[in-house]
């Protein structure tokens, strides 16, 4: 269920950032561009504060998924465990068939 649900914010957040990629690299050209503070002034550079949330929150949910995918937590999973006591189940009925 983790992975499926670090997968889906991976998928969603990645979709968020390459959206606004054509944005970012729109700006970049017009700071570097000759001239660029007057056209860029006020019409454009309002949604400017958006893309930047947008950006940076997309960025925010890869680092949470990523530091969800390489965080471990204590013990054995349920998956282990029932692996665990399996193989100990078996080993115990080898035990008691040998003569």
């Amino acid at each position: 269920m983790g992975v499926v649900f670090k997968l889906l914010l991976t998928v969603l957040a990645t979709a968020v950032l390459l959206q606004y990629t054509q944005t970012v690299i729109y700006f970049a050209g017009a700071a570097g561009a000759a001239g660029a503070a007057a056209e860029t002034d006020s019409a454009y550079l309002g949604g400017l504060p958006s893309y930047l949330l947008h950006s940076g929150g997309g960025l925010l949910v890869l680092l949470v998924t990523t530091t969800l995918s390489v965080y471990k937590p204590r013990g054995m999973t349920p998956y282990g465990q029932r692996k665990k006591h399996e193989q100990h189940k078996k080993h115990e009925q080898r035990q008691e068939s040998r003569p």
